[in-house]
């Protein structure tokens, strides 16, 4: 019943009887612990939850009691936001406490397909990296060093190495899985699920460092003074000397998005060479329709959190979402709800502690979003 009433408390569909039952509850110091893993706050917040003491949270159902009581005649009976809502937003806690529920149903459990991670030679070779291999084997008596989940270039070559013409390989990763890899130049790639990257062996000394990106990669670029690096894709393009940017281009998005962590970075599209120029803290926005590039002031960890195995959503629509999970998860998702369109959600996932059971449980209880599902794929309702 305590973990029924904290849903309902922050998805605002309390009344004013289970808000007093709730209140009872949280007298107890032991359940401000359950109360609090419920309860994620997003990077904007002023606030820290494991910071607030249980006075402070007993004064939060305290006001909502009071809110409440001076509405109690309406029909409706959901609450408005919280006091101090300006500063604080809340993202709902996914995969803990869920099997507390007895109201649970059992969860048919979803089978992810699994691909290989596939290294594409110059000559056209494909290579499956596995996660027991120490090194990797490109060409008679070359290998590659390799860690779990990154492979490393720069221990093989340098920026004296030479090659008589230029050797390019690509990287693929698939649905469901990240990758690193450290580029010849000391230049480190997070590859985002999905994504595929194509470069040079070796890059060239006095030429622009040049990769090509279809997906989402997060660079940490080493500087090299009046030798620009550049990350090129069929619509837009990116310019930079040394720092750390997050590039998103699925040729299945509306737009074509990049957020600047530290540094300066110049944007500029095929319809267009004028270069745009970006400050740390900003999201540059290419257009795929009109060709406009747009920018956006932004809190650059809510874009880059992936890096780290946490996928945060802010506002996103449904089909936004699903569209992600789809490739977070390696699922195909079959949608035949009516969400209004307009309608946006907030959440936070965990992917290395939390299943695509326990997200799609969570938009289940939070939000009713009913669903089946039948090996990887999910339909729903």
């Amino acid at each position: 019943m305590f973990e029924k009433l904290i849903i309902k408390f922050i998805s605002n569909t309390s009344n004013l009887e289970e808000l007093s039952r709730l209140m009872k509850y949280l007298e107890d110091k032991r359940n401000i612990e359950i109360f609090k893993s419920y309860i994620k706050i997003n990077y904007y917040s002023i606030y820290i939850m494991q910071d607030i003491d249980r006075k402070d949270i007993l004064g939060v159902v305290q006001r909502r009691i009071s809110k409440e009581r001076k509405v109690k005649f309406r029909e409706k009976t959901y609450f408005k936001i919280f006091k101090y809502a300006a500063f604080l937003t809340l993202f709902f806690s996914m995969g803990y406490y869920y099997s507390t529920f007895k109201s649970q149903p059992e969860l048919v459990p979803i089978i992810p397909v699994v691909d290989d991670i596939v290294l594409t030679t110059s000559d056209g070779r494909k290579i499956i990296l596995n996660e027991e291999q120490e090194d990797v084997l490109i060409e008679s008596r070359l290998s590659l060093k390799k860690n779990p989940g990154q492979l490393n270039y720069n221990k093989t070559f340098n920026r004296n190495s030479q090659v008589e013409k230029p050797v390019f390989h690509s990287l693929k990763v698939p649905f469901g899985k990240r990758y690193k890899i450290v580029l010849s130049d000391g230049t480190l790639v997070h590859l985002n699920s999905g994504s595929t990257i194509k470069y040079p062996l070796i890059f060239d000394k006095i030429k622009p460092r040049e990769v090509f990106l279809e997906g989402e990669a997060y660079f940490d670029v080493a500087e090299r003074e009046k030798q620009i690096f550049s990350v090129n894709t069929k619509t837009i393009n990116v310019e930079v000397y040394g720092t750390k940017f997050n590039f998103k281009n699925f040729p299945e998005d509306d737009f074509s998005d990049v957020v600047l962590v530290e540094g300066s970075i110049g944007l500029y599209s095929n319809f267009n060479p004028k270069i745009t120029r970006l400050k740390p803290g900003t999201k540059g926005s290419f257009n795929k329709f009109d060709y406009s590039i747009t920018r956006n002031k932004i809190n650059t960890s809510i874009y880059t959190s992936w890096i780290n195995g946490q996928v945060i959503f802010r506002n996103e629509s449904f089909e936004n979402i699903l569209l992600k999970l789809e490739r977070l998860y390696n699922v195909e998702i079959i949608n035949n709800s009516k969400r209004k369109s307009n309608e946006t959600f907030n959440a936070k996932i965990d992917l290395d502690q939390e299943s695509i059971n326990h997200v799609l449980s969570y938009f289940n209880k939070i939000y009713n979003i009913k669903y089946r599902t039948f090996n990887n794929k999910i339909i729903i309702n």
